[in-house]
């Protein structure tokens, strides 16, 4: 059995599915886990979203940031302390361009979201270290946090000769120009999905004072984006669209999309994942709202297809998406005996 420490500077959403695998371990006696939540920063640390994972003499640092937009001296210095390094964005095409010896010591982790599990320190909201961010609070408006387990998200592939559209989303307050874009996109997708599909549909921006400004009647009641409702309505839809998110990021939808074995149309997706998750298989990608509505289209024409993409996302979380496996896999490519 493994005896596994981890290491975090603070407490952020981004971090709570990594220490989920690890506690569905340790539940199912794999490992022993203790952690340390390090505020004084000893290990330098340059920005929250890192995991410092320490078994067996090797020090492993799960990266779960959005994009590659962080100054390269700062993923060196990341990295650079680190025996292996895994990044939920991961990219061959801009590793390239980093020293050969951070090269050496990247791998890609996975998809991403939010899900939880009793006892999960990253969770707790308020005091110092705590979770305020406004946005986190109006997603989990009206249930804690640790509701949110694995099996609140799962749910087996359903067959549907006439089948639903989702998508829901958020806007982002501007602070750059690349936002604004997103914001922009994100309401001419909902705008056109709501005129071509109609009954079909579901979906519209989640409710902010910016979403209020842009677009007032894209906008949807809180009560029907708070999370227990979003989950009961994404497991009765069954073509689930998905879009990138900041900094190019694969959006935490994705995730829920694939751990909920649906049928994604998803924004091409930039950045690679362990096993064989593959365009056509598990997903279609779209580069532009046109492209989005004739992938619609097809799906909506070919019913079986549905169900085939449900299957194969259904198989892929299994094996590679579900927290413990993600972890698992993780550990197993720094010690090949584990399990």
């Amino acid at each position: 059995m493994l005896d596994v420490s981890l290491y975090c500077i603070g407490k952020t959403a981004h971090l709570s599915m990594p220490v989920t695998g690890f506690l569905m371990l340790q539940e199912q006696k794999k490992l022993r886990l203790k952690w340390e939540i390090d505020r004084e920063n000893r290990r330098g640390y340059p920005y929250l979203p890192l995991l410092g994972v320490d078994v067996s003499g090797k020090r492993i640092v799960l990266d779960l940031a959005d994009g590659y937009d962080m100054p390269p001296g700062e993923l060196a210095q990341a990295a650079g302390q680190s025996d292996y390094y895994f990044r939920r964005s991961f990219s061959e095409e801009e590793n390239a361009v980093l020293p050969a010896f951070l090269q050496r010591k990247m791998y890609p982790l996975g998809f991403h979201y939010h899900v939880s599990w009793p006892g999960n320190f990253m969770d707790s909201i308020g005091g110092k270290g705590g979770l305020k961010d406004e946005v986190f609070q109006i997603v989990f408006n009206g249930a804690p946090r640790r509701y949110f387990t694995p099996e609140k998200f799962e749910a087996p592939p359903k067959r549907s000769e006439t089948p639903s559209i989702l998508f829901y989303t958020r806007l982002w307050k501007p602070y750059e120009e690349s936002v604004a874009r997103l914001n922009e996109e994100r309401i001419h997708l909902v705008r056109m999905l709501k005129k071509r599909y109609g009954r079909w549909f579901t979906g519209g921006i989640q409710y902010s004072p910016l979403a209020m400004k842009m677009c007032r009647e894209l906008v949807v009641g809180v009560a029907k984006t708070r999370r227990r409702s979003y989950l009961h309505t994404l497991h009765q839809a069954d073509i689930c669209i998905g879009t990138i998110g900041l900094h190019r990021s694969v959006g935490w939808k994705t995730a829920e999309y694939i751990s909920a074995s649906k049928a994604i149309i998803n924004e091409s997706i930039p950045y690679e994942v362990p096993g064989n998750f593959q365009n056509g298989q598990n997903y279609l990608p779209f580069t532009g709202i046109e492209e989005c509505c004739t992938q619609i289209e097809y799906l909506l024409g070919h019913p079986r297809k549905v169900y085939e993409m449900k299957c194969a996302n259904a198989d892929y979380y299994q094996k590679y998406l579900r927290p413990d496996r993600l972890i698992a896999n993780m550990l197993k490519r720094v010690f090949p005996g584990f399990l």
